[in-house]
């Protein structure tokens, strides 16, 4: 049974069928102290897809991808390699605590996100959500963007709730909070 085939992914996953078609792509950090390649078929520019079809980039309505602008690819974890400045690399965990999300603790460029976790629950091979903003070369304007809007209803709900300054006037002013 293929990735594409597994009974708990979605009818739809958000990365498409290899074609037999391989680019590869380095990408880092705004400031350059973290970085990475990834190789992906099929291609995301149709300039390097052979007429094959390309890689469409997945846009999520979720509000982690939303506030941070996350355009995101799925690479297999065997097709991606960080190559320098791993000790730089943090990772944020949102309500879901499932995927944790990598940025670069110098800079706060948004990387990707491990979801080898989420894969292994829906039984489909390892992946890496990758953020291609990060692209070293490339038009992000060139990408074939894919609009996937069934995130923001997934549990957990968003909810930080009121600021803590916000908090303690709500309480004086009687509001219960």
């Amino acid at each position: 049974m293929t990735d594409q085939q597994s009974p708990t992914l979605p009818p739809e996953p958000p990365w498409p069928q290899e074609t037999g078609v391989w680019a590869s792509y380095a990408l880092h950090c705004h400031c350059g102290a973290i970085r990475y390649n990834m190789k992906l078929s099929p291609p995301i520019f149709e300039s390097e897809a052979e007429g094959k079809g390309v890689y469409p980039v997945m846009s999520c309505n979720c509000s982690y991808c939303e506030r941070v602008g996350y355009l995101t690819v799925h690479p297999l974890v065997e097709n991606v390699e960080f190559t320098q400045g791993l000790e730089h690399r943090a990772e944020y965990l949102t309500s879901g605590q499932t995927a944790p999300l990598w940025f670069c603790k110098k800079c706060g460029s948004a990387l990707g996100a491990d979801i080898r976790g989420l894969m292994e629950k829906m039984g489909a091979p390892p992946r890496y959500g990758l953020n291609v903003r990060m692209l070293k070369d490339g038009d992000v304007k060139k990408l074939t963007i894919k609009e996937v809007t069934f995130m923001k209803d997934m549990p957990p709900k968003y909810d930080i709730g009121p600021p803590e300054s916000e908090k303690s006037r709500y309480r004086l002013s009687g509001s219960g909070l």
